[in-house]
């Protein structure tokens, strides 16, 4: 099967968009901090116990709760992989990994799926999270990539480095000429 985005679901019978993530850690104090600083997000509510991150309208994207003593995750459990935020513009993404590599907050893999340019992270409980933004402007433009059949030979996509996407940029090569030279 070719992969494709499908048309999304009559409104009336799916959710609007997703509201909120809620991560429990053993030490508040640093997942706060790294969340406000990659998510260049502000506190909704935050105490001791509880830290409410939003970036947008949101009341909140993100809740972190301190449950002292909590045993850290087994890299190798079942559960989930990661969770990703999307940046609009390619412009965006670079912008947040110069912010964040200026801070010390450096990407642990960086991979081109062809579809998307993606960053990604470990918080200080080694939560992987993702950055990336649409390498098409449109549905169908990116369903035209994917009926070339890259994603389907190889879903996982090629890694990058971000010094070289930022040089890319920055020399003003459009980023379909930046996916189409490191992927497949």
């Amino acid at each position: 099967m070719t992969a494709r985005v499908p048309e999304p679901h009559s409104p009336d019978v799916r959710p609007s968009r997703f509201s909120h993530l809620v991560v429990r850690t053993a030490d508040l104090k640093p997942m706060a901090a790294w969340y406000k600083a990659v998510l260049n997000a502000q506190p909704m509510f935050e105490n001791e116990q509880v830290c409410f991150l939003t970036y947008d309208d949101e009341h909140h994207r993100i809740m972190l709760g301190e449950a002292p003593g909590a045993p850290a995750k087994d890299p190798a459990a079942v559960g989930v992989v990661h969770w990703a935020y999307a940046f609009e513009t390619f412009d965006q993404l670079v912008g947040a990994y110069e912010r964040l590599r200026d801070g010390g907050i450096a990407p642990k893999t960086c991979m081109n799926h062809g579809f998307t340019t993606s960053l990604y992270y470990a918080d200080p409980d080694g939560n992987e999270v993702e950055l990336a933004v649409d390498n098409f402007d449109d549905l169908r433009a990116m369903n035209a990539w994917f009926a070339k059949g890259g994603f389907d030979r190889n879903f996982v996509g090629v890694p990058f480095d971000p010094e070289e996407m930022v040089k890319c940029h920055r020399e003003g090569t459009e980023l379909g000429a930046f996916y189409a030279e490191h992927y497949e």
